[in-house]
């Protein structure tokens, strides 16, 4: 896997932050914060049994859509 965590986004003092890696199948690999119980809730019907949900920061995704449109 290859990291493209945005600069701005890797951490440089620790090993838990958040991050995107991207796999040689064509798909990411999101670290994150897990949702509250409360949060999760709030997706009941979308999360499948071999899903999780994370949170990323918002400018993480952003600055990788627009790397991703140069």
């Amino acid at each position: 896997m290859k990291d493209v965590t945005p600069k701005n986004f890797m951490c440089h003092t620790s090993s838990c932050c958040p991050a995107v890696l991207e796999k040689e199948n064509d798909s990411y690999v999101i670290i994150g914060k897990k949702l509250t119980t409360e949060e999760q809730q709030q997706l009941s019907g979308r999360i499948a049994e071999d899903e999780y949900v994370v949170e990323v920061p918002k400018g993480m995704i952003d600055e990788l859509i627009a790397a991703n449109q140069k």
